[in-house]
């Protein structure tokens, strides 16, 4: 007989530790490089409140295997293998399977789609499906001629005695899922926070720390929260190192995965990434991972700690990097601490990039990264600020006197509406308003690139549904604003930013106007903006981000009064006229392009020049630009190592 798995639906919590534990089993233990390459064998589905697996029964007499013409699929060792290779991807197999437990997927964009299925993990060191070792609850079983026997026995038994076939096992998933509610990190009253600039979320003391560490199920070492973390941050590993009261070795642990955990754990949107993942969501709310990242590295530098560069021998390459963001510091601090020579060039007088500028303060203090940057720089790390490439320092030259150059500049292009009169007076972008406010909140000399603009007592309408567009509202509210209103084209459900960021607008007094899209500026008679023309929108059908689109109401138009209009419709890539000449190719949207037939995947056109985050991806998260960043410097370290041995 086959041997197969079996689920217990009363058991599952619905953690994905199976589907985790399936892919990386298939990928030598490790994470799949990109999203596209997690495509588990097993399949928590979701009905209602309820969770259930589905995977390959490994029929005895296979209908799947009598329907492949080029026996890919055969019996053997008990069960149904598939030799890809003998695939043609003919999809006999998916429609034959009465279980749907066959798909068809695709190595890479290139690849044609083949079969895979589940294979009992046939080729696994552990001699066992690593899903099965890998459930928390034990709620997935190998059954096999022996254990089907013994099934049947048992329920012989339980006839016999006038009990239930199946009773119900009792209190396993009520167990692992009795956990108290969250509490998370406090924050300020919102009539006291409106009137500065300070953060607003207070750090977790010790026993709230403790009390979230206790709360969290530990699924996996390998979980679903740390899969949906772009870094791949040890999530359960560190928690349980705070339960434990070892902070250091929890900052030591961190610091493993990621080049600026207490940065991320302020203004990473936790409810879309991790915390979006956890098995708790819906059962009390999810674990406050960010706030223990957060209170983690913030308690080890407060005792003292820092990250240290020990035992590493110094290589003898030198590497430029070009941007002091996110992306330009994780690469910096990987190949640091393997050793290798970083010189750090930003126009901006402080590390960061939009960390520092575009970020206010109210979410991130801006010492935070003053302390960053001398632990950066007492790792070796050389900063060259107020150095502009193309301006200050010629990019021939960089690229002449170092071994590897890395690209990691940002998207500083700014989104137009194609509104008419948008060039009125009062009408302003996103980023220069948020950048002028934070220079001027540092003590900076205020930038002609970036004038600040007066709001006190003035009508402030902010176009767009993101993260920016929260900065804005938010700062607006901070700088004085008679009113603050919020305009978007969709409905709330629809908005991209980060969730608890709403909250904080509404508490501190923003206005939401949802599907509502405008349509001109009106103009005073001095020619400054008066209004925001609009008209109210439903949700039509999804398009092909499977993202719903608005459809304007004929007849709904109204005016919105403004004295002030800020567009926060996102980021694009900027003019990079020092990078001609060098080969480096760009794509219609003018970002970078990386990757490629033998080439790394943040590997350029040009075999020196490496890139990445929003240069090469567009506007995105801090956290995703840093994985591209970190990701490059392993890349440059297997490129050095390969010209050491050749």
């Amino acid at each position: 007989m086959n041997r197969f798995i079996v689920a217990d639906a009363t058991s599952c919590i619905g953690c994905h530790a199976c589907e985790i534990a399936c892919v990386t089993a298939h990928h030598q233990d490790n994470w799949p490089l990109h999203r596209h390459d997690f495509m588990p064998r097993i399949h928590v589905v979701f009905l209602r409140k309820e969770s259930r697996t589905a995977t390959c029964r490994h029929c005895n007499d296979a209908p799947c295997v009598a329907s492949c013409p080029t026996d890919a699929l055969y019996f053997a060792d008990n069960s149904i293998q598939l030799k890809q290779e003998k695939c043609i991807g003919c999809k006999n197999c998916v429609i034959s399977c009465p279980f749907g437990a066959i798909e068809m997927v695709a190595a890479n964009e290139d690849a044609p789609p083949l079969a895979q299925k589940c294979d009992l993990c046939s080729e696994h060191p552990s001699g066992q499906p690593a899903c099965v070792a890998t459930c928390p609850t034990q709620a997935l079983r190998l059954m096999d001629a022996q254990q089907l026997e013994k099934l049947r026995r048992e329920r012989q038994t339980r006839t016999v005695l006038g009990q239930p076939v199946q009773p119900r096992q009792p209190g396993r998933r009520e167990m692992f899922l009795a956990k108290p509610p969250r509490v998370g990190a406090r924050k300020m009253d919102a009539a006291q926070r409106k009137t500065d600039f300070e953060e607003i979320y207070y750090g977790l003391s010790c026993s709230d720390a403790e009390y979230e560490s206790e709360r969290c199920l530990s699924c996996a070492q390998k979980a679903w929260c740390n899969w949906t973390c772009p870094l791949h941050n040890h999530i359960p590993d560190f928690i349980r190192l705070v339960n434990e009261g070892k902070i250091i070795e929890a900052a030591e642990l961190c610091h493993q995965s990621s080049s600026l955990p207490e940065i991320c754990g302020r203004v990473c949107p936790q409810d879309r990434l991790c915390e979006g993942a956890c098995t708790l969501k819906n059962e009390g709310g999810s674990v406050a991972i960010g706030n223990l990242e957060r209170y983690i590295t913030d308690t080890a530098l407060a005792m003292g700690w820092r990250p240290q560069v020990v035992g590493v021998t110094p290589r003898k390459e030198r590497v430029a990097i070009i941007g002091a963001g996110p992306a330009g510091l994780g690469c910096a601090d990987m190949l640091a601490r393997a050793g290798v020579q970083v010189d750090v060039f930003d126009k901006g007088p402080e590390i960061g990039g939009l960390l520092t500028f575009g970020i206010p303060p109210f979410k991130l203090d801006k010492g935070i990264l003053g302390m960053r940057r001398t632990i950066f720089s007492e790792m070796g790390i050389q900063f060259h600020l107020n150095q502009e490439v193309g301006r200050d320092v010629d990019f021939n030259d960089l690229v002449a006197s170092y071994d590897a150059v890395f690209l990691g500049v940002g998207a500083y292009g700014l989104m137009a509406a194609g509104l008419e009169g948008e060039d009125a007076p009062g009408v302003i972008q996103a980023l220069p308003f948020l950048i002028a406010s934070t220079r001027e909140v540092m003590g900076l000399e205020e930038s002609p690139e970036y004038p600040l603009i007066d709001i006190q007592g003035k009508h402030v309408v902010v176009l767009g549904g993101g993260d920016t567009a929260m900065d804005c509202l938010r700062t607006a509210v901070r700088r004085g604003a008679a009113s603050v209103t919020c305009a978007y084209r969709r409905d709330e459900l629809s908005m991209p930013g980060s969730k608890k960021e709403v909250v904080n607008a509404r508490e501190e007094g923003v206005e939401f106007q949802f599907n509502v899209q405008p349509q001109y500026i009106q103009r005073n008679r001095k020619g400054q903006v008066s209004a925001v023309g609009m008209i109210r929108t439903d949700m039509g059908e999804p398009g092909p981000d499977g993202r719903r689109r608005p459809r304007p109401i004929v007849g709904s138009g109204f005016e919105l009064q403004a004295d002030v209009l800020i567009m926060a419709f996102g980021f694009q890539a900027h003019d990079m006229p020092w990078l001609r000449g060098h080969g480096v190719q760009l794509d219609r949207w003018g970002q970078i392009r990386t990757g490629g037939a033998g080439r790394g995947t943040t590997q350029t056109s040009n075999d020196k020049i490496f890139a990445g985050g929003d240069a090469v991806h567009g506007a995105d998260l801090v956290v995703t630009a840093m994985a591209a960043g970190r990701q490059a410097a392993s890349e440059m370290l297997t490129l050095f190592n390969s010209k050491e041995e050749a």
